[in-house]
């Protein structure tokens, strides 16, 4: 296992909001959307705790190696 820096495009710079650990970047990008992506659904019944550490609706994420 690798640990990936998971992080999201705000505002023109690139946020780390975490980390997830897989074999190669196709599955950490994968597990990062299981982790971290949150539905539009969920931002309109307000179940999202933290809008910092989610990957948002039409955000650009991205994994890199730890």
């Amino acid at each position: 296992m690798k640990d990936w820096n998971v992080w999201v495009s705000r505002e023109g710079c690139g946020v780390v909001i975490g980390t997830v650990s897989e074999e190669n970047e196709s599955l950490a990008r994968c597990a990062a959307l299981s982790r971290y992506a949150v539905a539009e659904e969920e931002l309109a019944s307000g179940a999202v705790p933290s809008m910092r550490c989610a990957i948002l609706p039409d955000e650009d994420f991205g994994v890199s190696p730890a």
